[in-house]
Parts: C-alpha cells; structure tokens; sequence
C-alpha cells in the first residue's frame, strides 16, 4: 500500500471516530419528562429546565469540532505515515471519544453545587485531548518526520507553540474552575468561538489558491510566494 492510500485510510477511520463523538453528545440530552401534559406549557418549562445540557452540548460539539479541524489541517501537511504516527493518532483518538462524558457530567451538575468540581473535569478532558494533540504532533516530526518539505521550519515551531500554549491554557482553566467554574466555562467558550473565527480566514485563502489555475494571469500569485495561512493552529504554512 502506498503512503498515499495509507494516509486516506487513516483519516477515513479518524473521521469515523469524531463523528461518533459528535453523535454521542446529542445523545446525552436526555428528553425531558412531563408529569402534567394536560397543563399548558408544561412541556416548555421542562425544556428549559435543561438547558445545562444544551450548553455543555455547543461548548463541547465546538471542542470536537477544531479538533477534527486541527487534525485534518494536519494530515494535509503530510506525505507518509509511520508506527508512531499511527499510535498517536490513535491515543488522540481516545481522548476525543472521552469527551462525551466530562460533557455529560457537566450538563448534570453545572447548575449545582457541584458547579466547580464537574467544570473542572470538563477543562480536564480538554487537557487530555490537548495532551494526545502534542503527543500526536510530536509523532509527526520523530522519530521520523512525516511534514511535506513545503512545510518550512518556521510553520513547524509555530504549530509546536500553539499546541504547547493550548496545554497552558486548559491547565490554567481546570485551575481556574475550582473557585469560579462559571468565569472558566465562559473563558473556554469565548476562546474557542475566538479560535473558529479566525480559523475561517485560513478556509478562505485554502479555496483561493486551489482556484488559482482558473484565476486571470494577471490575478494568479507569484508561484514563489508563500501562501501564509493565518490559522490559529496552522500558521505560516507555505502551500
């Protein structure tokens, strides 16, 4: 088998695996019971009494969501594959089908006084993912380095410090939910929102330079110049 048609396999199975960890946390939202369903409107305030879950379910879908973003930025990058590749791909993979059940804890006991302990496992969850996104970088550049070789040394160190400041940051929230859970969940949302709207713009220039044999000479850009993704993630990675 080609690197190639390896390389297509093991995003197809990743794929399946985010999907999955999507569907599961829909799942968790357990539908609301009505005791009265002759009363008016009973149904409507059993709704709103679980809106924790509906929260923890946007905060955690946009968690998987850059996740799959991230990793499939990532396989773009390369060329090959190797058996480290493999199983850090496969111990990121295990951290996101977790996700699932921090989100479920959190959906049950954010509204509680419990508030800080289950907002503190859910940053913890992201810590783990964030832990296997390092170690799944880290299986990228050794023991053999599996980048493209468009893929400069300077795109290389930035992505290596954004994966290590990610770490920083869900180590700084898990902290931060002990004594203001509500402020670390807002914070996490907040940067996360953050790191989807400035993600949009790497997508924008990605369809510009596919589109570039169809583009006016005039309008086509110097083929030495390199295109500068401005991906939170993938930064400066010259296409």
């Amino acid at each position: 088998m080609n690197q190639r048609n390896e390389l297509q396999r093991i995003e197809a199975f990743s794929d399946a695996v985010f999907a999955i960890a999507c569907t599961l946390l829909v799942i968790e939202i357990a539908v609301p019971h009505v005791e009265d369903v002759l009363r008016p409107g009973a149904l409507w305030t059993a709704l709103k009494a679980v809106w924790p879950s509906f929260v923890a379910y946007l905060i955690a879908f946009a968690s998987l969501l850059i996740a799959w973003a991230n990793h499939h930025r990532a396989l773009k990058m390369l060329v090959r594959s190797s058996g480290a590749f493999l199983y850090g791909n496969g111990f990121l993979l295990l951290t996101i089908t977790f996700m699932p059940f921090p989100t479920a804890v959190l959906a049950e006991y954010v509204n509680t006084p419990q508030a800080n302990i289950a907002v503190g496992f859910y940053s913890a969850g992201c810590l783990a993912m964030n832990v296997g996104f390092n170690l799944f970088w880290l299986s990228i550049l050794r023991p053999v380095r599996l980048l493209a070789p468009s893929v400069g040394k300077a795109a290389e160190r930035k992505v290596t410090i954004h994966t290590l400041s990610g770490f920083i940051f869900y180590l700084c929230t898990t902290a931060l939910s002990y004594w203001y859970p509500v402020t670390a969940l807002i914070i996490m949302a907040g940067v996360q929102l953050l790191w989807i709207v400035l993600s949009v713009d790497e997508g924008v220039r990605d369809v510009t330079t596919d589109l570039h044999p169809l583009v006016e000479e005039s309008e086509q850009v110097e083929p030495s110049a390199p295109v500068q993704a401005h991906s939170p993630w993938l930064s400066t990675v010259e296409v």
